[in-house]
């Protein structure tokens, strides 16, 4: 009898756990490769109304997506929209009368989510850098797309596959660390500095060399958590 009774209660603690586990792993996949490898808004937002309400992470995630592309159908991408801003201030240089570049940097900062970065836990973390990776891999996407960043000098035919990983690479070192250097504001983009890298590394496997020519970034200093 109480042989049974064991029985019967391990099955079901078994089964319990099973379940549990079945459920923790579900959630790993909500928010997976496919949400994160997915370009296109639309697309996008199918995914995550789809998981929104089973993730751990729902205020975090509910956060990024408004921040990104509104409260409403995405209509355009302001993280794409905050990286053009930091192109245009590492072209126009470091002078900063009033110290308006810095304060739109800070507002930036702010706008992508990454000022509370330190507070965050290591999931969060990865959370918020793969949503930055994601920005970056939609700016080298369009980059790829537009006939005028891959023609050649005066539009005399068309960059070759080398010529525009090149040009892509330095549109990101650019952003990513030639902005927040010349303004001595590298911590405050280290997340967004990582994600640059991963993304540009997951599209350029064998071409990281034209970032690296172009940064002072010193690898061995990326924090273990962020590391790919």
């Amino acid at each position: 009898m109480w042989s049974e009774r064991f029985n019967k209660e391990f099955k079901e603690e078994s089964k319990k756990e099973t379940n549990e586990k079945s459920k923790n792993e579900l959630k790993k996949e909500l928010f997976g490769e496919e949400f994160y490898e997915e370009m296109e808004p639309e697309k996008r937002l199918e995914i995550f109304q789809k998981n929104i309400e089973s993730d751990n992470n729902k205020e975090l995630r509910e956060c990024l997506w408004t921040a990104r592309y509104g409260k409403r159908k995405p209509k355009k991408d302001l993280f794409i929209g905050y990286l053009m801003e930091m192109k245009y201030i590492s072209e126009s240089g470091s002078t900063d009368v009033g110290g308006a570049k810095r304060k739109q940097l800070s507002k930036i900062i702010n706008n992508l989510c990454i000022d509370n970065y330190e507070i965050l836990s290591e999931e969060q973390r990865g959370i918020l850098k793969n949503e930055l990776k994601n920005t970056f891999k939609k700016f080298i996407q369009v980059s790829r797309g537009g006939r005028g960043f891959t023609s050649a000098v005066f539009g005399l035919g068309q960059l070759s596959d080398e010529g525009i990983a090149k040009k892509i690479a330095e549109q990101i070192s650019n952003i990513a660390f030639l902005t927040p250097h010349m303004f001595r504001m590298d911590k405050e983009f280290e997340i967004l500095q990582t994600a640059a890298l991963e993304a540009y590394r997951e599209e350029y496997p064998n071409r990281e060399h034209f970032l690296k020519n172009r940064t002072t970034l010193d690898y061995t200093k990326i924090p273990h958590g962020l590391r790919k």
